[in-house]
Formats: C-alpha cells, sequence, structure tokens
C-alpha cells in the first residue's frame, strides 16, 4: 500500500513540473510600449520584461535609441509608479 502511495506522489510532483511551453513563448515574445504600460509594476521594471519590450522595437537596441525611450518613456513611467522614491539631486 505504501508504494502506491508513494507512486501517487511521485505522478503529482512530475506532473506539476515548471513553466509550460505556451508559458514560456508569451514570457519571451516581443511587448509592445502599451502593453509594457498596463503591466504590474512587480513585473514591469524586470530585466526580462525589459528585454521583451527591445525586441518589439529595433530602436530600442541601439545605445542612443535606448537612451531617448529611457527618457522620454521610462523615467516619467517610473516616476509616475514610485511617487514617493527618492529623488537625486
Amino acid at each position: 500500500m505504501r508504494w502506491l502511495y508513494a507512486i501517487m506522489l511521485l505522478v503529482s510532483v512530475v506532473g506539476c513540473g515548471g513553466k509550460s511551453d505556451a508559458a514560456k513563448t508569451v514570457a519571451s515574445s516581443p511587448l509592445t510600449v502599451a502593453e509594457w504600460k498596463a503591466l504590474p509594476v512587480e513585473e514591469k521594471y524586470q530585466s526580462e520584461t525589459i528585454e521583451r519590450l527591445k525586441k518589439a522595437d529595433p530602436n530600442l537596441e541601439t545605445p542612443e535609441g535606448w537612451d531617448a525611450f529611457n527618457r522620454a518613456t521610462l523615467q516619467p513611467e517610473r516616476r509616475k509608479d514610485f511617487p514617493n522614491a527618492i529623488k537625486k539631486r
């Protein structure tokens, strides 16, 4: 009888493995600025999310394009998302 419980436990653990292929595909797909702005703050500034954002627009892959995007979009959005953050002088 114990072996039956052990098998059931093993099957449930193996069956509940990590993310599915569909979830991995969505997580690595390009992300538009509008989609990025709609994300929860906890997810918005993660490196994986920023990389998805860069994939959507080739201009963001250049240092100049990224700097312009950072000044025009990223910084204002960060100020909106974190209004009580300490400001540099």
